[in-house]
């Protein structure tokens, strides 16, 4: 039996969703409609299009399986089906116009291939600037316009993107996903390969003539007097790196990164520290946005360290540790911070070691004294012992009778002024990262902050510049001396 009838004998006993939505045969899911009333009645509506996230995967399907689990990936079958059927091809293109429109981008020329700017592009531009997800439905568009039969699409629409970026200096918010993502996408070998030159040119003219007036300026001696000599090695590493040789010899890369021979880096930095006597970041700021050259930092980090000038006007400092606090989880910085109601809880109990940056957070249902002694007898005091100082603002919740009895277990409650930063540094910035990771992990979950906390002390926690309280906490005992 010939292969082509038994796809067809396939296609018949298979469910084809993809097929039935263009057809117009079942509506988009979830809570979907029809494509015909997309089509029809969507146009325009730019707030229900960039809110509404589940049609964004029917109208162009693809084969690997999306966020919406209702999308079914696309089937060889159904392709075969939707290229070759005239009414879903119109469907397709009546599609694409939709959602051009709503990147404020329309079709032009004898064919309509061709896309330029609309009228309202400054609003729309705007919209996609800020709205980022919109770059992951232009990649599903530019993909399931070549699966489906309308590959022709792919280049101009990359194109028109890839010029507002590198040249209208427009939509730079989308800069990464158009060159990692859109271009890679365009199914014709030598179209591909145009837009990628047309990338190489762009950004290199643009930024040609940018560099050498900054480097000027860095540099006592302007890059273009040093000796320029490339080593064979160089060379062979180079012309596997995207980018070109400059007219004045020096090679740089598609990143618009100029790079340094080895043998010449280190002359090239000790200019510019003789300039400045900066110290190892201060030159990396200066340098690395405009060089590249392998071991970089380390050249930084030596040539600051031999600078005489800068050892004697820039005395080391070693790190302050608190006075008297041996061990983890004996000094501790403690603050209740604000949140949203959450199933009946609108605070955060932050706790910091003043020693270790080590954080614990417990959610509580009010900001009294009783979740502070409770929250300090069944969780800090039974699994770190007794702390031997604690600092805290002196709102009502530190400073009610009982929780100042727990002085008597020879616990020093240190108050300080509610809105002076420096007295509780450590517990007030915790504070604003925790609220920080938890705002954007909510806003990518649809999770509430209550059950986003764990993953956010996990995320904190697990800060190289944080060292495991495991490895060094002892349970004191409460009369030890």
């Amino acid at each position: 039996m010939k292969v082509e009838t038994l796809l067809c004998l396939n296609a018949v006993f298979q469910d084809q969703p993809n097929v039935d939505f263009y057809m117009n045969k079942r509506r988009f899911a979830p809570h979907g409609e029809f494509i015909e009333d997309v089509l029809c009645h969507w146009y325009g509506e730019y707030e229900l299009l960039e809110k509404h996230h589940s049609y964004i995967q029917w109208l162009f399907p693809l084969r690997e399986q999306g966020r919406n689990e209702h999308a079914k990936p696309l089937t060889i079958s159904e392709i075969e089906i939707m290229k070759n059927t005239a009414e879903i091809q119109h469907r397709l293109r009546r599609a694409y116009k939709l959602m051009l429109n709503f990147f404020s981008v329309k079709l032009v020329g004898e064919e309509e291939i061709e896309v330029i700017r609309d009228s309202n592009f400054s609003t729309r531009f705007s919209n996609l600037n800020t709205n980022t997800h919109n770059n992951l439905r232009i990649t599903r568009i530019v993909k399931s316009m070549g699966e489906l039969g309308a590959a022709q699409y792919q280049a101009p629409l990359v194109k028109f993107f890839l010029k507002e970026i590198l040249v209208e200096d427009q939509l730079q918010n989308m800069k990464e996903s158009a060159l990692k993502y859109f271009l890679p996408a365009v199914k014709n070998d030598h179209e591909r390969n145009a837009l990628s030159e047309y990338v190489l040119k762009h950004r290199i003219s643009k930024n040609a003539k940018r560099l050498l007036p900054v480097v000027t300026f860095l540099l006592p001696t302007p890059i273009t007097h040093w000796t320029l000599a490339y080593s064979e090695k160089e060379k062979k590493w180079l012309s596997e790196e995207p980018g070109e040789y400059r007219e004045d010899g020096w090679y740089q890369l598609e990143n618009e990164r100029i790079v340094l021979p080895a043998t010449l880096a280190p002359e090239i930095v000790q200019a510019l520290h003789s300039r400045t006597h900066g110290g190892k970041t201060a030159m990396e700021q200066q340098l690395e946005p405009y060089f590249y050259v392998p071991g970089l930092t380390a050249i930084f980090k030596e040539i600051a360290h031999q600078c005489v000038t800068r050892a004697k006007n820039n005395p080391r400092q070693g790190i302050v540790r608190p006075p008297g606090i041996l061990s983890p989880m004996s000094s501790l910085q403690i603050d209740f911070t604000v949140l949203p109601p959450c199933k009946g809880y609108k605070y955060l109990l932050v706790l910091v070691c003043t020693l270790m940056g080590w954080v614990e957070a417990y959610p509580t249902r009010t900001e009294k004294t009783a979740e502070v002694v409770g929250c300090l007898m069944r969780e800090i005091i039974p699994r770190y012992g007794l702390p031997l100082e604690i600092g805290s603002d002196n709102g009502p919740a530190f400073v009610q009778n009982c929780l100042q009895q727990l002085a008597r277990l020879r616990i020093s409650w240190k108050l300080h002024t509610a809105y002076r930063s420096q007295s509780s540094g450590k517990v007030e910035r915790m504070n604003r990262t925790l609220k920080t990771l938890m705002a954007k992990i909510c806003q990518e979950t649809s999770l509430k902050w209550l059950d986003v906390l764990p993953i956010v002390l996990l995320h904190v926690q697990s800060n190289p510049k944080i060292e495991p309280i495991q490895d060094h906490v002892r349970l004191s005992h409460p009369f030890d001396n």
